[in-house]
């Protein structure tokens, strides 16, 4: 009988110098079930943690200090590492629905962090500067990914609308930039269904 897999299973993944290993399910006294993982540290010594601390980063490692890793989980890089994991991993995630539930995998590379951590410090990474696909409907791996501002970055996603303006075409973010309205404002405004002609003319109210 061929088993199936749970969406939110997290075997052969790796969460700092933890190697999940298989599920299993502690049933506790007749509540709720906990799902946890059985996990390896890279110093030997095997675990069982909870998929909710594993997702959150707040169980990366058996506890041991032998493990030598030379960063700090408290890095923004490791956050925005960690932040990419869960948005194609973790169900209970409100943006999952647009990355995991549509495919949007990380690479086998990636699973490790010092490999991402390597990668971004050699192609540009900085604390103002976010993780962009470059195809949005691709995965997260070193050939589809770049380190943006949020201007690119809002200009690169597929749910972008694109607005005639004066002869031209342009994007949500370029548009807004153009008439010196927030992209709140115009966003609203957009989804109110208004003409560019009153999108363009009317005057802004606290945006």
């Amino acid at each position: 009988m061929k088993t199936r897999k749970l969406k939110n299973d997290l075997t052969g993944q790796t969460f700092g110098f933890l190697k999940v290993l298989r599920r299993s399910e502690d049933v506790g006294n007749g509540r709720k079930p906990v799902v946890k993982f059985v996990c390896k540290c890279k110093c030997g010594k095997t675990i069982h943690v909870k998929s909710d601390s594993l997702l959150s980063g707040h169980t990366v490692s058996c506890g041991c200090k032998k493990v030598k890793h030379g960063f700090s989980h408290k890095e923004r890089l490791y956050q925005t590492w960690l932040n990419m994991r869960q948005r194609c991993s973790n169900p209970n995630r409100p943006d999952f629905a647009r990355y995991g539930d549509r495919g949007v995998k990380i690479c086998d590379e990636w699973q490790e962090y010092s490999k991402f951590r390597e990668w971004s410090l050699s192609h540009g990474y900085a604390d103002n500067l976010s993780i962009d696909r470059i195809d949005v409907n691709g995965d997260y791996e070193p050939s589809n990914c770049r380190w943006v501002d949020n201007y690119i970055q809002a200009n690169n996603t597929r749910k972008n609308h694109l607005i005639t303006f004066e002869g031209k075409t342009y994007t949500m973010a370029e548009l807004a930039r153009k008439l010196g309205l927030s992209y709140a404002a115009l966003q609203h405004r957009v989804e109110r269904g208004w003409t560019i002609d009153r999108i363009i003319n009317t005057p802004r109210r606290g945006w």
